[in-house]
C-alpha cells in the first residue's frame, strides 16, 4: 500500500462525493450526550450485539479523517486501523432503521386511549425509540467518515476504480439520507397523531407526568435528530404538513390539549342541550295542541250534557194540560 496522493486526481477537499460525506451529518453532540452510555444496551435490543462501542469506533474514524483533512495523505496503517469497520457499521445502520419501523408500527392509532398510551410508553422507556434514532445519528456519521476514508484510499491506491468508487458511495450516501429523512418524518407523524381528534380521556392519559416526560424526551430526541440531518431533514420538513407541528406542539403544550379537549366536551353537550330544548319545545307544542283539543272536547260534551239535562228537567205534565208532574206519578 502507498501513501503517495496522485497529484493528477482531485484531493479529499475537492470531491464532491467525500463534500457530501463530510456535510450529511450537521453534529453527533446530541447523540453522543443521549446514548454514549446506552449504545451497547440499545444494539443488544436491535440485535447487533458484536461489533464494538458506536462512540469508539466514532472517535477512531475521527481521528483517522483529522489526520487526513490536515495533510491530505490517508497513511497505510491508520487505513487499516478502521478498514473492518464498514460492514459493522453498515449492519448496524439498517438494524436500527428496521427496528425504529418496527416500534413506529406498533404505535397504534385507532385504540382506545389506555392502550394508546400504554403503546407510547412500550416504544420510549422499553423499545428505546428515541435513544435509537439518536444512535442511528452516530452510526450514520460514523459510515460517511469511513466512506471518505475508503474513497481516499481507492484514489491512493486504486485510481482506476475511482470513478466507480464515487458512484458507489454516492449512491450509497444519497439513499441512506432518503431513508433516514423518511424514518424522521414517519416518526413525526405518528407521535403528532395521539393529538388528532384527541377524546378527553386520551388527554387525560397523556397529562400524567410519566407520559408527559415520555412525550418530551422523544420530541426532544427526534428535534436533535432532525437538526443533526441538516439541509436534507430542513428540505422535508419545509414540506411536510404543517398540521404535523401543530399538533406536535398541542402535545407539548397540556393545558391547551386539556382545554382544547374541554371545549369540545363542552359543544357537545351545548349541542345536546339544544337538541333536547328543540325537543322540549315540540313537546310543549304538542301539549298545547292536545289541551285545546281535549277543551273543545270538553265544551261539546257539557252542551250536550246540558242540553239532555234541561229535557229531562223541563215540566211534565198530565194529558189533561193542568198539573205540571214533577216526579214519577203513582204505581
Amino acid at each position: 500500500m502507498t501513501d503517495d496522493v496522485h497529484p493528477e486526481e482531485p484531493g479529499p477537499a475537492d470531491d464532491a462525493v467525500a463534500r457530501a460525506l463530510r456535510e450529511a451529518i450537521v453534529s453527533v453532540e446530541a447523540a453522543v450526550a443521549r446514548v454514549h452510555e446506552l449504545s451497547a444496551e440499545i444494539f443488544e435490543l436491535v440485535g447487533a450485539p458484536e461489533g464494538g462501542d458506536a462512540v469508539d469506533h466514532h472517535n477512531a474514524l475521527t481521528r483517522v479523517a483529522g489526520i487526513l483533512d490536515g495533510t491530505g495523505r490517508l497513511r497505510g496503517a491508520d487505513w487499516e486501523s478502521v478498514r473492518r469497520l464498514g460492514d459493522v457499521l453498515a449492519d448496524r445502520g439498517e438494524r436500527l432503521r428496521a427496528h425504529a419501523g418496527r416500534v413506529l408500527d406498533g404505535l397504534a392509532v385507532d385504540a382506545p386511549a389506555q392502550d394508546r398510551v400504554a403503546c407510547l410508553q412500550q416504544a420510549v422507556e422499553t423499545d428505546r425509540l428515541g435513544e435509537t434514532v439518536q444512535l442511528l445519528v452516530l452510526v450514520e456519521d460514523s459510515l460517511n467518515l469511513w466512506q471518505r476514508l475508503r474513497l481516499e484510499q481507492v484514489r491512493a491506491t486504486e485510481p482506476d476504480r475511482l470513478e466507480d468508487a464515487r458512484a458507489a458511495i454516492g449512491a450509497s450516501l444519497a439513499g441512506r439520507v432518503e431513508r433516514d429523512v423518511a424514518l424522521l418524518l414517519r416518526a413525526r407523524a405518528r407521535l403528532a397523531s395521539y393529538a388528532v381528534h384527541t377524546p378527553f380521556e386520551l388527554v387525560r392519559w397523556l397529562s400524567s407526568a410519566r407520559v408527559k416526560r415520555d412525550i418530551a424526551r422523544l420530541r426532544a430526541d427526534l428535534d436533535d435528530v432532525a437538526a443533526a440531518f441538516g439541509s436534507a431533514a430542513q428540505r422535508a420538513l419545509e414540506a411536510e404538513d404543517p398540521a404535523v407541528a401543530e399538533n406536535l406542539a398541542e402535545l407539548g403544550n397540556p393545558v391547551r390539549a386539556v382545554g382544547g379537549a374541554l371545549g369540545e366536551s363542552a359543544r357537545t353537550l351545548g349541542d345536546s342541550a339544544r337538541t333536547l330544548g328543540e325537543s322540549a319545545r315540540t313537546l310543549s307544542d304538542s301539549a298545547r295542541t292536545l289541551g285545546g283539543r281535549a277543551v273543545g272536547a270538553g265544551t261539546t260534551g257539557v252542551g250536550k250534557l246540558g242540553r239532555g239535562l234541561h229535557r229531562v228537567a223541563e215540566p211534565r205534565r198530565r194529558p189533561d194540560g193542568d198539573v205540571p208532574l214533577t216526579a214519577a206519578p203513582d204505581a
